[in-house]
């Protein structure tokens, strides 16, 4: 039973649009399901259809997006909340967090939480809508995202929460200490809101520098310019910086994405784009500055991360604060 042609053309318009088809009636849904047993398509919510290849090539926070936008169309009066939330705020989720569906319930409701849907009682909504999308606002998305999950992940959330809102650390903490008491492990969200740098660019940064933290070492300067020898008014900018008294340390987290996106590649070759890296760490080390590259398997690895972190200086021995200590 083949795809119909008006079926396939809202496929192609789901997808232009960022989103999984919703099926609209039981003869859509019988062929969709067939063309899910042949392999065409996969069905990742009930009466929600993707293309098998375009969800193969989608990153894993961008699939959940696909399926949020098209629940959201199947279930209108849905408030999505949590993780699920905190990525249609654009906030930085860990992908070890994705998986369930967060949406809020009222305390008397019948219907349970299940391998699907997480659900999350509440007797009051503050709420607000994002392309049309009822979702928690971003200070209570952020509040339930850190008080809730391990350090590393909250303060992945956090960071990009004060770099999309505007806010600091202070405005955080205090938004948080404003719910009731009655909230558990507020003090924790608190805590973790003080040591948020809305500076960190993506949740990668935010992770290294959590298990910098962690594991006691100098929490680095982030996004510092340092001085480009070819052109001094176009400086570079750093991930990590570090003044230390003898030598300046410049950390530089390594990613595929600005080998592969096409919006940070601009369209340039692979090879252009890696000699041009090259070009930039010898101007920056020609100013004296030591450039520390380490990948996201070095972050979380963090026996081989400390060992870098170690061999380059970075000095150690610091105070980790209560909340960034594994939990007993």
């Amino acid at each position: 039973m083949a795809i119909r042609a008006d079926l396939q053309q809202r496929l192609t318009e789901a997808q232009e649009a960022g989103m999984c088809l919703c099926s609209t009636s039981e003869s859509d849904d019988r062929r969709l399901r067939a063309a899910c047993t042949r392999g065409d398509l996969l069905s990742p919510f009930r009466h929600v259809y993707v293309d098998s290849a375009v969800w193969n090539d989608l990153k894993p926070n961008v699939r959940e997006l696909f399926r949020l936008r098209a629940i959201a169309t199947l279930h209108p009066n849905w408030v999505f909340a949590d993780v699920s939330a905190a990525l249609i705020h654009g906030f930085a989720v860990s992908y070890s967090l994705l998986g369930r569906v967060h949406i809020l319930t009222a305390p008397r409701s019948h219907s349970r939480s299940n391998k699907e849907i997480k659900r999350h009682l509440a007797s009051t909504v503050e709420e607000t809508k994002i392309d049309g999308i009822r979702v928690t606002s971003a200070t209570r998305t952020a509040f339930d995202c850190l008080r809730t999950y391990g350090f590393r992940e909250s303060l992945a959330v956090g960071d990009s929460v004060l770099r999309i809102c505007e806010m600091t650390n202070d405005q955080l903490a205090n938004a948080f200490d404003a719910y009731n008491r009655s909230h558990v492990h507020k003090t924790r969200a608190i805590q973790i809101a003080e040591l948020c740098n809305g500076r960190a660019e993506n949740g990668g940064e935010s992770i290294a520098r959590a298990v910098m933290i962690e594991q006691g070492f100098q929490i680095p300067s982030l996004q510092v310019e340092v001085p480009n020898i070819a052109n001094p008014a176009d400086p570079y900018r750093v991930d990590f910086f570090w003044q230390l008294e003898d030598t300046r340390v410049a950390g530089e987290l390594d990613g595929r994405e600005k080998y592969r996106n096409p919006k940070m590649t601009k369209g340039r070759d692979v090879v252009d784009v890696m000699a041009d890296e090259r070009l930039r760490e010898s101007r920056i080390s020609a100013t004296g500055v030591r450039i520390m590259r380490f990948s996201y398997a070095d972050v979380i690895n963090a026996q081989k991360f400390c060992m870098i972190l170690r061999t380059f200086g970075i000095p150690s021995g610091y105070e980790v604060p209560e909340v960034a200590l594994p939990k007993r």
